[in-house]
C-alpha cells in the first residue's frame, strides 16, 4: 500500500493558509485606502478552491443615472480619427 507524503500534505495546507492571509490583507488595504478616499466600499467575496487558488467575486453594483450620463457623455468627446 502507498504511503501518503505528508510533508506534501502539510505544506500545501500552509501555501493555502499563506495565500488566503495575504489576499485578506490586501483587500483590507484597499477598503482603508476608499474609506480615507471617502468612496463607497464594496466587499468582494474571497475564495480558496481545492488547489489554493484565490479568486475575488465582486457583487453586481448598479449604476447610478449620473455615472451612465457621464459614461455617454466620455465617448461622445472623443474625436473621430480621420
Amino acid at each position: 500500500m502507498a504511503r501518503s507524503n505528508f510533508s506534501y500534505e502539510k505544506r500545501r495546507k500552509e501555501l493555502e493558509k499563506k495565500k488566503k492571509k495575504e489576499a485578506k490583507r490586501l483587500a483590507k488595504a484597499e477598503r482603508k485606502a476608499a474609506i480615507a478616499a471617502g468612496e463607497e466600499v464594496v466587499k468582494p467575496i474571497i475564495t480558496v478552491d481545492a488547489f489554493g487558488n484565490v479568486t475575488e467575486t465582486w457583487p453586481e453594483v448598479e449604476e447610478t443615472e449620473e455615472e451612465v450620463d457621464q459614461d455617454e457623455e466620455d465617448t461622445s468627446e472623443e474625436p473621430s480619427p480621420a
